[in-house]
């Protein structure tokens, strides 16, 4: 009889490309991901599974055969186990979120670790992708809960618009900007700048915010265009230029400093999607709930978000 301990770690082993990656996602070492892939392997035949190819395991047309069972007999394992434990009160099971690497990386654990008071026996596992990433992880049924920076409309899918966000504008501690009250937007055409990448939620507000104060992408000299805030934040620091970030990822300490050019104020919306699908379990339909509700409101205040819910 199949392992589903094993099948389990065949999945990740699948879904995250290498041993070394599935030992770190399931806290097991390298060589006790190797032995349940060789003991499913001697459970099936002797078949081989995976392959080699450069740095990465790639399934072999027998793992390819395997992962859509292994895939069913782990989600029923896992429903059963929840239904079962649901009886006594206990609600369980596995939820996987993922989120942008801006925001959600600063305001989440804080909403999770709320839900995990309520919810003590739910395993919680955070993955950090863009939103097209992460749309299409949803899809793979690889995570359950995506929290992202744009709303997405998908037949049986639920979107939960959950907070507005200001957009800071940062500059370095010792720029002259600082100390004049009279910076205004059109002043924005003489700095370099450093955006977001186009098509990006994150620039759209930025662009949309500009246009309506009459300035054009055309009016601006932009030095440098990254997806991370991180980056962002750094490139300010060493006075490469000048740019926006999330106010929850704004660092607390005097490294950076922050004005509003003329007044102008921008904001960019976050959402919670998923399927609504009964089968995921009621961990998954919970944890989504409770992101999505006004339990959160204090939560995410404090962060420097508005909630919407």
């Amino acid at each position: 009889m199949l392992n589903t301990i094993h099948l389990f770690t065949f999945l990740m082993v699948a879904e995250l490309g290498t041993y070394s990656a599935a030992a770190e996602r399931l806290h097991l070492t390298q060589p006790a991901i190797s032995q349940q892939i060789r003991l499913l392997e001697k459970q099936l035949g002797g078949v081989r599974l995976f392959r080699r190819v450069a740095q990465r395991m790639v399934l072999t047309h027998a793992g390819e055969e395997l992962l859509p069972a292994a895939r069913e007999i782990v989600a029923l394992a896992e429903r059963t186990e929840t239904a079962l434990l649901a009886l006594r009160g206990q609600i369980t099971g596995r939820v996987t979120l993922a989120c942008p690497p801006t925001t959600g990386e600063h305001v989440l654990p804080s909403l999770l670790m709320a839900f995990q008071r309520s919810y003590p026996a739910v395993h919680l596992q955070l993955d950090v992708a863009t939103t097209d990433q992460i749309v299409a992880a949803i899809k793979a049924e690889r995570v359950q809960i995506g929290w992202v920076d744009e709303p997405v409309r998908q037949r049986g899918w639920e979107c939960i618009a959950v907070a507005r966000e200001p957009l800071v504008f940062c500059v370095p501690p010792q720029h002259p900007w600082l100390a004049d009250p009279l910076v205004t937007v059109g002043m924005l055409r003489e700095v370099p700048l450093i955006l977001p990448p186009p098509g990006s939620a994150w620039r759209r507000a930025i662009d949309e915010g500009l246009r309506r104060a009459g300035l054009a992408a055309s009016d601006l000299h932009i030095r440098l265009e990254c997806a991370s805030a991180s980056a962002v934040l750094a490139a300010v620091r060493t006075g490469m230029g000048l740019g926006w970030v999330p106010l929850s990822c704004q660092p607390a300490h005097a490294s950076i400093g922050s004005l509003t050019p003329g007044g102008l104020t921008l904001e960019q919306e976050w959402y919670i999607i998923g399927s609504k699908a009964a089968a995921l379990g009621r961990a998954v339909h919970d944890c989504r709930a409770f992101l999505g509700s006004s339990a959160t409101h204090s939560l995410l205040r404090m962060a420097g978000l508005n909630p919407l819910v």
